[in-house]
């Protein structure tokens, strides 16, 4: 289990102030000497401060006292059996040497030294890898204290104290222009700090010949583990820190006799490396085979230096796959708790972007994935091309000259180059050359574009394009204009999901060059051109950035400068609440933040387009990428007009909170229609704090009636919104187009589904403690098992459309972003869920549905609960793993007689007004009760 959490260590730093304090104090009256340098490292000897210790003693005059600041008594004795000038960390000794010394080495934090006696001298943070993972200022998990509460105040002056630790340090190397925005935001250090060297720890990597690495390793390897069998395969597994939680990618029993098996049957090893910091339960591991042995810190600090030994590696969000893949071999992500874990900790971009795609979530996949890789298979190739990706992407030199870099800087920057009369080291930075930008180009207009002109010599560019993590803005063909000239046009509005000329949905857009497809691509430009200034539409607001080694598209929403930020929000919310507007013939339609403009408002706006024409339907968006229906009015959230519209509309129609501190006029009327029937406990009836519940309570006064699917949703809505105005019993609007099949065919084009492929939909709910939709079976392969006539559509929950990046495989389209969920149940042929409100809506079809609850224990108890025992009342077979979900499928046609009689039952129960008139029964309700007039 890990000695060390954010929190503890947070902790810990809190009851050391006064230590702090009189540390800072001290260093105020004693005078750093040049000729004193310290090192340390948070794993002990090891990481960058090695190689730079050693640099340096052999660079630096004799009269130059470098000491290696030990943590332990096992770490001084390894430090001196190295040759190194050694003293304890802590105590007096370590406090003083510390206090006089003017250059300070550390790869983890300020406490690789005595960190009482920083102030005043030239820190150079070495750090330990490239961060995949969040770290710091841009992590909320790196902010908490463990005595104390996880409120944003406690994070805020947490955060507060990260800045001015980061004020002391010096110099912070990095490998890539990439890396250093990242940086540059979790430390709050000034650009000009972070500088562009290599990673010093990494020249073992890139020094001498291949061959020479892989000897020098598998020397260093035999002597830590023993001997090996002669020729067999080396397979690392590597999974990185928890903060004080157990490994979920540990394997169970019956995993560690399929990797013995495997192990014997392809002549390998597998060597364990469990972060320093955290173990999982990897015992069992060597007792299952003598193949099996652990590679822990307590055998070797460092694992950098045997990688060129490693033939494939398994890891998750380590950093060490950076490293690797300057090895060139290739890496397994298992990840088996991504959706968690990206949202706790925090990424720096996707994760299938850093996985190419083709993570997998248990060992059974792991060991698929080998087999692929040995036998040179469809795996392999597209590894070596993602491996070579993450290489060429993330590190701008590799001449394995990082440390006389770093050393260079450090003695410019320190004066301690300048105080010792040492001549400037002059070290070549053959910065890897990149494809340049030669103009940018905005064409405004009705159909506004973006002209790229790139000169890459030596890159056959097949196409341009522009990265988010929900969409890809294709340019059009490249045009060759000289023999290293390529030029991409970009339509700035295009059609999506069958709408035309939307914008692009708000977000940063990276230019991307599709090359060879062995290279993988690459998103590494520079820019040799002016930026051209920001493009305004009436649909969104663009601008270019250069940053992070390439060139970025922000879309943004086409608010004015004046409706742009917190500061002009405020002013206009405080004119908002002032104002006495005059009623107008109008409605305010709002469905799941502004993020679509579907669910029950679409099906009322579809009524009452028909039943009152003259009535304006404003529909409330965050911008221009959110298609509104024929005839609605598209207002953008925060804009001048959205505000008005919410003061004068006579109706407001949402199908979630209201939020903004709405503030009811006499003329009007709220009507919150929700968005399904529950299975899982909502609001109130969760038991939430008091908070919570002034919070819940105070949203349900706002609403002047509740749309109720049915008896029993209207039963608890009463008790979960403590509700004490009228609930409608109308049905749901959302699901009038199942008795309407005329837009299938549409529908179906739209999607590219060829004609007489069978529709596998898929869509779990949302869960509290993540952000991304959960994949627990590899949905990237999971499709392809499904047969040539089958196509999977994956659609997340609508809190989830922020977050992740849209799966790309064969035979399977996501669909998160697609705007009505209620059309995709119509194409449905199979129906797959696990708890979302949409199993009573797909009742409606008499269609099979399989529910897949790998977490049903963890869901029901821990997180939610239901209102009801889903295993005895669901209409479909319960399935809890890969195989029954894949099976569930293929024999749902059949249809047993026993779920046929209790669809029958679920829809007479849950869904008996959802019979195509139920939005035309609301708005006559509206009309009728006078809310429009």
């Amino acid at each position: 289990m890990a000695s060390f959490t954010f929190g503890a260590g947070n902790a810990r730093k809190v009851l050391r102030l006064p230590l702090y304090a009189l540390g800072a104090l001290v260093t105020l009256v004693v005078p750093r000497n040049p000729r004193l340098w310290v090192f340390g490292s948070g794993i002990g000897v090891g990481e960058g401060a090695l190689p730079l210790y050693r640099r340096a003693r052999a660079i630096l005059p004799a009269t130059v006292r470098l000491v290696w600041l030990a943590g332990s008594a096992a770490e001084l004795s390894a430090a001196r059996e190295l040759g190194l000038d050694a003293e304890p960390r802590s105590g007096w000794r370590g406090f003083r040497l510390t206090l006089r010394a003017r250059v300070l080495v550390v790869t983890h934090g300020f406490g690789d030294v005595n960190r009482f006696a920083i102030r005043g001298g030239f820190v150079v943070q070495l750090w330990h890898g490239i961060p995949l993972k969040r770290l710091h200022l841009d992590s909320a998990a790196a902010l908490r204290v463990s005595f104390l509460p996880n409120h944003r105040l406690v994070r805020a002056v947490v955060a507060r104290a990260y800045r001015i630790a980061g004020r002391g340090i010096g110099l912070f190397p990095v490998a890539s222009a990439l890396v250093a925005p990242r940086i540059v935001s979790a430390f709050g250090l000034p650009a000009s700090r972070v500088v562009v060297t290599g990673d010093p720890r990494d020249d073992v990597l890139l020094t001498g010949t291949p061959e020479s690495r892989r000897e020098a390793a598998h020397e260093l390897l035999a002597a830590t583990v023993g001997e090996l069998p002669f020729g067999a395969r080396i397979v690392l597994s590597a999974p990185t820190w928890r903060d004080g939680a157990p490994d979920p990618g540990a394997p169970t029993a019956n995993d560690w006799d399929a990797i013995a098996a495997w192990l014997d049957r392809t002549d390998s090893v597998l060597l364990l490396r469990t972060h320093p910091l955290g173990k999982g339960d990897y015992a069992a591991g060597p007792a299952a085979s003598a193949r099996i042995r652990m590679l822990g810190s307590d055998l070797l600090a460092e694992v950098t230096p045997v990688l060129p030994a490693v033939d494939v590696l398994i890891t998750d969000y380590s950093s060490i796959a950076y490293d690797f893949s300057l090895v060139g071999g290739p890496i397994v992500f298992l990840a088996p708790d991504i959706e968690h874990y990206a949202k706790t900790r925090g990424l720096y971009l996707p994760y299938r972007s850093f996985t190419g795609g083709r993570q997998v979530s248990n060992w059974a996949h792991v060991l698929w994935a080998l087999d692929d890789i040995i036998a040179g298979g469809p795996t392999a190739v597209a590894n070596a091309a993602h491996v070579s990706w993450l290489r060429t992407e993330n590190f701008d030199l590799l001449d394995g000259r990082a440390t006389e870099r770093v050393l260079a800087e450090t003695l410019r920057r320190s004066g301690v180059g300048a105080a010792l009369s040492l001549p400037a080291a002059d070290v070549p930075s053959p910065i890897t050359a990149r494809p340049r930008v030669t103009a940018l180009t905005f064409e405004a207009g009705d159909s506004p574009t973006l002209t790229v002109e790139l000169d890459a010599p030596g890159v056959d560019v097949a196409s341009l394009r522009f990265d988010g993590s929900r969409t890809q803005r294709h340019g059009s063909p490249v045009e060759v204009t000289h023999p290293s000239g390529v030029t991409g046009r970009f339509r700035m509005l295009s059609p999506r999901w069958g709408t035309p000329e939307l914008a692009m949905p708000s977000g940063d857009y990276r230019l991307t060059l599709d090359t060879a497809p062995e290279s993988g691509g690459t998103a590494r430009v520079e820019l040799a051109c002016q930026v051209p200034g920001e493009l305004r539409h009436p649909l969104f607001r663009a601008k270019l950035l250069a940053t992070a080694g390439g060139l970025v598209l922000r879309i943004s929403s086409p608010l004015a400068d004046d409706e742009c930020g917190p500061a002009a929000q405020k002013r206009l919310e405080r004119a908002y609440r002032r104002s006495k507007p005059a009623a107008e013939d109008a409605v305010f339609l709002e469905s799941f933040y502004g993020q679509s403009a579907s669910d029950n408002p679409g099906g009322i706006d579809r009524a009452l387009a028909r039943i009152r024409p003259q009535t304006a339907r404003y529909w409330s968006v965050v911008d221009g990428s959110v298609a509104v229906p024929l005839g609605g009015i598209r207002i953008i959230e925060g804009s001048r007009e959205w505000w008005r519209v919410r003061g004068a509309a006579r109706a407001l129609i949402v199908n979630d909170w209201v939020r903004k501190r709405y503030r009811r006029r006499p003329h009007q009327k709220v009507l919150q229609t929700w968005h399904g029937t529950m299975l899982k406990r909502l609001a109130l009836d969760r038991d939430p704090g008091l908070r919570t519940r002034i919070a819940v309570t105070r949203e349900s006064r706002r609403w002047d009636a509740l749309l109720a699917q049915n008896p029993y949703s209207a039963e608890i809505f009463r008790t979960a919104y403590a509700m004490r105005r009228p609930i409608w019993q109308e049905g749901y609007p959302r699901n009038d187009v199942f008795a309407d099949d005329s837009r299938t065919a549409a529908i179906r084009r739209d999607l590219g589904l060829a004609e007489g492929v069978r529709v596998v939909l898929y869509a779990p709910t949302w869960r509290d403690d993540r952000t991304e939709m959960v994949d627990y079976v590899d949905l990237a392969t999971f499709a392809g098992e499904l047969g040539p006539d089958r196509v999977l559509l994956v659609r997340g929950h609508s809190r989830t459309l922020r977050y992740g990046q849209d799966i790309e495989a064969d035979r399977l389209i996501d669909v998160t972003s697609y705007p009505s969920m209620a059309e995709l149940l119509q194409l449905a042929d199979v129906f797959v869920t696990d708890y979302s409100s949409a199993m009573f809506d797909f009742a409606v079809t008499g269609r099979p549905m399989v529910f897949f609850t790998p977490d049903l224990a963890h869901y029901s108890i821990d997180l939610r609960g239901f209102y009801f025992d889903l295993l005895a009342e669901a209409p479909g077979p319960v399935v809890h793993d890969r195989d029954g979900l894949r099976a569930a499928i293929l024999e749902a046609d059949a249809g047993a007689p026993e779920y046929t009689a209790r669809r029958a039952a679920w829809r007479s129960r849950f869904t008996p007004l959802d019979d195509g008139s139920a939005g035309e029964r609301v708005v006559h309700r509206l009309l009728a009760e006078g809310w429009l007039g």
